[in-house]
């Protein structure tokens, strides 16, 4: 037990980076109960709710307590929720009952089968969700093996006003055991379950902190969705376990209105907002000085770049459009991470600018060495995913001979840390391969093998990504990442007219015993009309680019609809699947009277 006055300053920030979310959640509703947390924003950038700490408190009590009559520690509950706040108070109630939270995307037209397939393997009996689309769910799931799911609604339980007047005390959950399932996005794969711990969970969300210099006045704006790694932990327990104030918004409000993002991170002085790489070319591509007037970006102190590649070009491009507003380039701070290590693994260092790294083409592609280009032609500017955090141990291994490599040397990234999950909920083989890579002269030390190809630079001892090792394009004996030839492919269109944050996926394509190059662009109305008007030009200005920029020939360019252009459900090409789609001989039925190819 703990008494208000024996709490210094220091012991409640030691004790939110040590405790589990529920337990920091109570200390705070005990220590401050009506501070704002939490504040929710409709389509129109209009306040539609809020939460204290201890609105938020009574709710998650509610839901563990109902879970709790019926349903075991370690019962995996699936969560199907709307952006909003009703997911945040469902999920720390899981944490609350001990039961294992399995945060999933709504089970609506195409992703009926993903979330079938997502129940039948982590064994849920249990759903939860809010009661004006429970209906619509159930029907969602008539004649699938998901059809007699139990279904509780949370935001009409009743509210125990005297559960917050007792004094805190720990919880009784085991660090070690699962506190929920990440399913992974399943850009390469089908989806798995990573375990995480309540141990992986809070070590993360202290390391998040530490290294962002986070605190109460660390005012946050995110969008990202909440069953995805970093919806989940940026915007909804890493604000608990600070203390600050988070605006959240829905993915569909920042697709359609970038400037409304932009404008709530100036109207609510945010010091931390971000999101992928492509939300930042989506700002700079639909900038408007018109709706930009008086806002003012000086106070953004960390725009959070991480998720997908990130490319020089689209850093150059926000700080040309934003810089007038106060944004200034060393606000930007790129990061690395995955699900299967809960998020967050190396960034910064904060307050400077990205790291680049000039590299010569030919040694990386042929060589897989960092050299210094012999040319200005020869170089490519690839930036720093920035310094593992002091708790992380990143090298970089031959994936084939499992053995370290230098620094300079391209290789899979190989990750110890205490943040990496268990392994794959129910998976052995898979847990096995991924989560236990042992390097080949040290068979006692477990590293998390995370599929990314990248190089520690000996200059600055940043991470540097290059793609995904089951991506990779072999042609004429050189290693050429799909991401580069998918970059060259956009910059030709945006030069053409078009937009840059087209969604293209580029890959191998087996022909006889040759490998073809392949790339699918999705077609948007500005593409499309420019397409119709000169088709040929556009099509010969990319293979032009794509053979000065990397010397090989794009044997086959389709455009395809946005219906055709398979994406995970955090906004990345499945480029797996497309290659599937095609082999198969699908894509092209797929592409219907629209494409041209």
């Amino acid at each position: 037990m703990f008494a208000k006055s024996e709490m210094t300053d220091f012991e409640i920030f030691s004790a939110a980076g040590s405790l589990p979310v529920q337990d920091v959640l109570a200390i705070r509703t005990w220590l401050t109960p009506d501070q704002l947390l939490f504040t929710f924003l409709d389509d129109d950038g209009e306040e539609a709710g809020h939460l204290t700490y201890r609105g938020l408190w009574l709710r998650c009590r509610a839901v563990a307590a109902e879970l709790s009559a019926s349903h075991p520690p370690g019962s995996r509950v699936i969560l199907f929720y709307p952006p909003g706040l009703d997911f945040v108070a469902a999920f720390v109630g899981c944490l609350m009952a001990r039961c294992i939270a399995v945060p999933v995307n709504l089970p609506v037209r195409r992703r009926v089968g993903r979330s079938v397939g997502i129940i039948e393997d982590c064994g849920a009996t249990v759903a939860l969700a809010p009661s004006d689309q429970i209906a619509e769910f159930k029907k969602s799931f008539e004649d699938t093996t998901a059809s007699d799911l139990h279904w509780i609604v949370t935001d009409t339980l009743p509210l125990d006003e005297a559960a917050d007047d007792l004094p805190f005390s720990r919880s009784v959950a085991d660090m070690n055991a699962v506190a929920y399932l990440q399913y992974t996005s399943g850009s390469t794969s089908n989806p798995k379950g990573v375990m995480i711990t309540f141990d992986n969970m809070t070590t993360n969300c202290r390391m998040i902190r530490d290294t962002l210099r986070l605190n109460e006045d660390s005012t946050m704006v995110f969008w990202q969705p909440h069953h995805h790694d970093m919806g989940l932990i940026c915007s909804v327990l890493l604000p608990i376990v600070i203390g600050n104030h988070t605006v959240l918004m829905t993915p569909n409000t920042f697709v359609r209105q970038p400037m409304l993002w932009i404008q709530t991170i100036s109207k609510y002085r945010a010091e931390v907002a971000g999101g992928p790489n492509f939300a930042f070319d989506i700002a700079s591509e639909r900038y408007s000085a018109a709706k930009l007037a008086g806002v003012d970006l000086s106070n953004w102190r960390l725009a959070l770049n991480g998720s997908d590649i990130v490319r020089a070009t689209t850093l150059d491009r926000f700080v040309e459009r934003f810089e007038p507003h106060g944004f200034k380039p060393e606000t930007f701070l790129v990061c690395y991470g995955m699900a299967e290590a809960v998020l967050f693994l190396s960034a910064g260092p904060v307050g400077r600018k990205p790291r680049y790294a000039i590299v010569d083409v030919e040694s990386l592609e042929l060589y897989g060495r960092v050299r210094s280009p012999s040319s200005q032609a020869q170089g490519r500017r690839l930036v720093g995913c920035g310094e593992p955090s002091w708790e992380v141990e990143a090298i970089i291994v031959d994936a084939e001979t499992r053995r370290r490599l230098p620094d300079g040397e391209v290789g899979e990234i190989w990750i110890n840390s205490p943040t990496v999950g268990l392994g794959y909920w129910e998976n052995p083989d898979e847990t096995e391969r991924v989560f236990h890579g042992k390097l080949a002269d040290n068979a006692t030390k477990f590293y998390l093998r995370t599929g990314d190809l990248g190089f520690i630079h000996p200059d600055d001892r940043q991470i540097y990504v290059c793609g995904r090792i089951k991506d990779l394009i072999i042609s004429e004996g050189r290693n050429l990442h799909p991401e580069d030839i998918e970059y060259s492919i956009v910059e030709a269109l945006s030069a053409a007219g078009d937009s840059n944050a087209i969604s293209c996926a580029a890959f191998n394509a087996q022909q006889g015993d040759e490998q073809l190059i392949v790339a699918v662009v999705e077609l948007n109305r500005a593409l499309k009309r420019n397409l119709a008007e000169s088709g040929p030009d556009i099509e010969n200005a990319v293979r032009r680019a794509v053979a000065a920029d990397h010397g090989v020939t794009l044997h086959q360019l389709l455009f395809v609809p946005p219906t055709a252009m398979c994406k995970t459900t955090s906004g990345k090409v499945q480029r797996g699947l497309m290659r599937q789609l095609y082999a198969g001989g699908a894509l092209k039925s797929l592409e219907g009277a629209e494409a041209i190819a």
